[in-house]
């Protein structure tokens, strides 16, 4: 419990002294604790806006959109490393594995990617990264 007051007493001040005064108000307090239920729940809400505590206990503690953008990216970066966009899932388990995205849904997970374009399903077991 004190792990998780301590550094809201210290963003509350930090708060105050951004506006320039020294002592901190009960608002300074209400805006810091704001802030930290809006980054956990990006933190925990998966890609339907539903919670899910489990997911910094178990998985990478990113939310969905910052595996997406990590992962695309590390495939851009392989892709122009090596001249050749297709992967295969076999390939992109391994990738995700060592950049540390959740395996948890893994196949699901480059459905989304699919559809939402960044990949582009060339044949059984075979993407191509479209953002190269």
């Amino acid at each position: 419990m004190v792990q998780t007051v301590l550094p809201l007493i210290r963003l509350t001040e930090a708060r105050a002294r951004l506006e320039l005064r020294e002592t901190a108000t009960e608002q300074d307090a209400k805006n810091v604790v704001e802030i930290m239920k809006y980054s956990m729940y990006d933190t925990y809400s998966d890609e339907y806006g539903f919670l899910d505590f489990q997911r910094s206990q178990h998985g990478s503690g990113m939310s969905k959109k910052s595996q997406a953008k990590r992962f695309v990216s590390e495939l851009n970066r392989i892709s122009d490393n090596t001249g050749n966009s297709l992967f295969n899932t076999s390939q992109l388990r391994d990738i995700a594995k060592y950049i540390g995205v959740q395996e948890k849904g893994f196949d699901d997970f480059i459905y989304s990617l699919n559809n939402q374009g960044y990949l582009l399903k060339k044949g059984p077991k075979l993407y191509k990264i479209q953002t190269s």
